[in-house]
């Protein structure tokens, strides 16, 4: 599976989280929103990636929050950011402003399901690369067009 592990926190307080694995990446994951949720720049939007054993942490932040997933090495960096882009969309759409006040894990209960089941979709469906079957679909258009003109 390439997506593993997903936590969606404002600041230091995490609102939902999914782990698909048992592994140490909650632990890890709140490491990451320690150093990176320090500072001045803690509202500047940017995607940022860590290594850590075989697996890299992918982390969004943007409208005060942040957005984290943990892959498989291997996995690439789109995919990743694909999906935490998306969950981003969905929680915004799903709890509003009240994503600024929530308490800690508030919106566990059922946000963890829509976390796992987009982990699902981005770690198996083909579809989910969107950008790599587009780019597949042009050079094949291209080619055909080349094909035709000799």
């Amino acid at each position: 599976m390439g997506i593993l592990y997903g936590m969606v926190a404002r600041g230091q307080v995490v609102l939902a989280e999914f782990s698909a694995t048992q592994s140490n990446a909650s632990v890890v994951a709140k490491q990451i929103l320690g150093k990176i949720n320090v500072g001045d720049d803690n509202n500047k939007d940017s995607n940022v990636s860590f290594s850590h054993d075989r697996y890299v942490f992918h982390v969004k932040t943007t409208d005060g929050l942040t957005l984290l997933c943990m892959a498989d090495d291997a996995f690439g960096r789109m995919i990743p950011f694909a999906f935490l882009e998306d969950i981003h969309k969905k929680i915004v759409k799903t709890y509003g402003r009240a994503i600024l006040s929530s308490p800690a894990y508030a919106m566990n209960e059922e946000f963890s399901r829509i976390l796992s089941q987009q982990m699902d979709y981005y770690s198996n469906d083909p579809n989910a690369d969107r950008l790599n079957r587009l780019k597949g679909e042009m050079t094949q258009a291209s080619e055909n067009c080349d094909g035709g003109q000799h």
